[in-house]
């Protein structure tokens, strides 16, 4: 492939290599965390199957102990000191240090010294070996613990060592030694520790985790030891000597034992009708021995021991198919074995050792990026076929995982998110599909679909990474995320051919993320709403402002400010940026934004009007159309946008509106009737201010008072404010309703210091004049109650007048009647009414 690459072309591939291998690494490790739980429950159920397995070697132990005290009680005294005698007889052969003669040679009495000298060293180096282990000249030392230290681990807890110690092999005993110092001298002297018998224990090799490395028990029933050395290599050292050496001991015990029942059987033989006990076990070991004979023929035993080279030759070759074949061929061949004989397992575990090797090989080709579908689907055949479907699936899988992360590193971002998302989606999304495509035809067996859904999630959970690292992290605006979206859920759709309905995953994976963004964009929108309501001055919008923009503000119809507009517009907005995004799982939020920007402008609109700025009749009425348009007419039109969207009602505005209407009432009624109403009785009508003393008397051309002209002129005017899209007539009958009710209050009736209010002559008939007057002239603005009231004030000021007289004044001429009343009330009219025009033209469209 690389014959004819340029330089920077093989530095690529290397580099691709160098990716890949990290990306297995990686992908390995994550593997090895994620069933890392599972594996200590195994290795806890392994730890304690070993105890278990050590208790019962014990009980079998003490069971055949039990069964040879059985045998001395029955009469076998003779045989078994026969016994006795010919196993001393082979163990001082096999095992002691052999006497030297005149015929030995130099070396072999050369090595007899070497040993005893040792030995002897030994008991005078640890202290107290020779009370617990009295010396015997058939021992002699296998292994010099004396450089090599090993720390005593806790099993409870890995990390706590108990304290450091040193091994010495005996040939009948494993002697463990730790150092103490002196307290007198100071000097460090060996101590013997423990003392165990090489026949009763085992030592075991513990695998590398997190916690303890190059570790290993030593198993003696019913106690578990572990230990650690400082390297591996000290670690291998005493392992292999300790297992070569109890290997050769077993060797040797059952050729002592084997030369013991041969002698036994020709000096004593057994009676042809009895047998022995002892002639019993023979026999049965024999069945035993024969029962383990593995059926193999000389041939097929032959081929297999030959194998080995014959696939070291192949792989070399990278003949993988012809391999692959062999080994199937084999394990047939040692499927057929009637027993697990020592051949048969060494013949196995070298067709293993090819295998895993083989296994190996295959898998790196496995991973090569640039494999072709049929060269993939080639590699995991040849997996299936040596029994390693979940090697093959794990290979497969993350090679595909890594390419993938390659391709994503060559996605270029130009400084569009949304085209490089789009992008993104497409490489990912394509590379998904195509892996579903070469994992079905390569893995038909069900049982692998779940391990391929496992990966697909990942793939998707790193897709969201990115996917939120690019767009949301960023805080673009609502318009960008909803594109980014749009994109991936279009190259998404491809996959619904492979059964892969990935979108909802996506959509779930990012809703927290679009759900904050949503609230973010709110946030921003209800900041524009409220500094919009700070900044207008609530002034009916020029058309010239809108003369072009006639389709975008189509559905205000109302002459409304530019708050409404501004309003209208982020509504708009938030809805054109949420449509791509909505769905039934976002309802509550999206609903719960609109709620929100409605509601910010009613209370902000209510705040701006309450508020110590002095706003002009024409202002006031502009603020109270823009309530009244977006509770009665905007919020309608989005309610029903939103329910033919979601085809649903939405309760939750129409709840909102209902209480808007409510405020929005309460501004026009209350709040706005309010600050006329004590405007007016403050600064221009303050009837209990008003004075009515004069004792005069009244021409005949009078007219009405100063303050009642101006009254009714501040009524003039706000009519002529007020929008006629309100209800202007109820809002002033209700202003003049609440001033003649606060007429006959008490305290209008005092003076400052609490007495009776005085009224003249003059003032009780200028009174009555003003009030015939302001009757006539805002009759439309006359209710039942304000008639009844204005009777009630006329009355009272004549009796609060008559009162007065009758503590002593003279009454210099009698009152006015009625009918000069109304004549002084007409003339007026015919003089100054045309000065009153909104007055006028509520009379004249009021019913006569």
């Amino acid at each position: 492939m690389l014959n004819q690459s340029t330089e920077e072309a093989v530095r690529a591939f290397h580099l691709d290599l160098l990716n890949a291998r990290d990306a297995a690494a990686v992908d390995l490790q994550r593997n090895v965390y994620k069933n890392y739980t599972e594996f200590v429950l195994i290795s806890k159920e392994i730890y304690k199957l070993e105890t278990d397995m050590w208790e019962l070697r014990g009980l079998l132990s003490e069971f055949k102990q039990v069964n040879l005290d059985l045998l001395k009680l029955g009469n076998v005294e003779q045989e078994t000191g026969n016994l006795e005698k010919v196993s001393e007889d082979v163990h001082s052969q096999d095992l002691a240090p052999t006497v030297a003669t005149p015929s030995s040679s130099l070396a072999t009495q050369s090595e007899t010294q070497n040993r005893m000298s040792q030995l002897s060293t030994l008991y005078e180096t640890i202290e107290g070996l020779s009370k617990i282990l009295p010396p015997t000249q058939s021992r002699y030392l296998i292994r010099d613990g004396t450089t090599s230290r090993y720390a005593e681990i806790n099993p409870q807890n890995l990390n706590k060592v108990i304290q450091n110690v040193h091994f010495f092999l005996l040939s009948d005993t494993l002697l463990v030694t730790t150092k103490k110092r002196g307290i007198i001298s100071g000097k460090s002297r060996m101590v013997l520790d423990k003392c165990w018998s090489v026949g009763d224990v085992a030592v075991i090799d513990v695998k590398d985790s997190m916690e303890v490395s190059n570790a290993f028990k030593v198993l003696r029933h019913p106690d578990t030891f572990i230990y650690r050395s400082e390297t591996l290599e000290e670690k291998r050292a005493f392992l292999s000597t300790f297992k070569r050496y109890t290997d050769e001991l077993m060797v040797q015990k059952r050729a002592a034992l084997d030369n013991v029942k041969t002698k036994q059987a020709a000096s004593n033989p057994a009676p042809e009708d009895v047998t022995s006990p002892l002639r019993a076990d023979a026999d049965r070991e024999d069945k035993a021995r024969r029962a383990l004979r593995d059926d193999l023929t000389t041939s097929d035993v032959k081929w297999l021991m030959e194998l080995g080279d014959e696939l070291d030759v192949l792989v070399a070759h990278r003949d993988f198919n012809v391999a692959v074949g062999l080994i199937e061929e084999a394990r047939k061949l040692l499927a057929k074995a009637a027993a697990e004989t020592p051949r048969v397992s060494l013949i196995r575990g070298n067709v293993e050792e090819r295998t895993n090797h083989l296994a190996q090989l295959v898998s790196m080709d496995l991973a090569n990026p640039v494999a072709s579908k049929l060269q993939v689907q080639a590699n995991i055949d040849k997996l299936l076929r040596l029994g390693m479907g979940d090697q093959a699936r794990d290979f497969f899988l993350t090679s595909r995982t890594s390419i993938i992360r390659h391709r994503i590193r060559l996605v270029r971002f130009d400084g569009d998110v949304s085209i490089y998302i789009s992008d993104l989606a497409q490489v990912v999304f394509r590379l998904i599909r195509n892996t579903c495509d070469w994992y079905g035809g390569s893995f038909r067996d069900t049982t692998m679909a779940s391990g391929f859904m496992k990966w697909v999630s990942t793939e998707l959970d790193n897709f969201a990474q990115i996917f939120r690292r690019q767009v949301f992290d960023c805080h673009p605006a609502l318009s960008v995320i909803a594109d980014c979206l749009q994109h991936t859920m279009h190259h998404c759709k491809p996959l619904k051919e492979f059964g892969l309905h990935i979108a909802p995953i996506l959509t779930h994976a990012l809703q927290p993320d679009i759900v904050q963004a949503i609230h973010e964009h709110s946030t921003q929108c209800v900041q524009s709403i409220v500094m919009a309501v700070d900044q207008d001055h609530f002034a009916a919008v020029d058309p010239k402002w809108i003369a072009g923009k006639e389709d975008e503000y189509a559905d205000i119809t109302a002459d409304v400010s530019k708050s409404v507009y501004q309003l209208y517009t982020v509504l708009m907005e938030f809805g054109s940026d949420v449509s791509v995004l909505m769905s039934i799982a976002l309802y509550t939020k999206i609903v719960t934004c609109l709620t929100d920007f409605f509601s910010t402008y009613i209370d902000r609109l209510l705040k701006v009007f309450n508020g110590k700025q002095t706003w002009l009749y024409a202002q006031r009425s502009v603020m109270m159309v823009d309530a009244v348009f977006v509770v009665h007419d905007l919020l309608p039109k989005v309610a029903g946008q939103l329910a033919r969207r979601f085809d649903r009602a939405i309760p939750e505005l129409e709840d909102m509106q209902m209480s808007l209407i409510r405020k929005v009432t309460a501004l026009q009624h209350e709040n706005f009737v309010g600050l006329i109403r004590d405007a007016l009785m403050k600064d221009v009508w303050n009837f209990a201010a008003l004075d009515y003393t004069s004792n005069g008397g009244i021409l005949d051309t009078a007219k009405p008072s100063e303050h009642i002209m101006r009254l009714i002129e501040e009524l003039n005017k706000i009519q002529g404010a007020l929008s006629p899209t309100l209800p202007r007539q109820q809002i002033l009958t209700t202003i003049v309703d609440q001033i003649f009710a606060a007429m006959l209050a008490p305290q209008s009736w005092q003076t400052p210091r609490q007495t009776p209010r005085r009224l003249g002559f003059h003032g009780v008939q200028q009174l009555i004049l003003d009030i015939h007057f302001f009757l006539r002239i805002c009759e439309p603005l006359v209710s039942d109650a304000t008639s009844d009231a204005a009777n009630q004030v006329c009355e009272k000021a004549l009796r609060t007048f008559f009162t007065v007289q009758a503590g002593g004044a003279v009454v210099k001429a009698a009152l006015k009647s009625g009918d000069w009343y109304d004549s002084r009330v007409n003339d007026v009219m015919n003089m100054i009414a045309a000065e009153f025009p909104h007055l006028l033209a509520l009379q004249a469209a009021s019913p006569s």
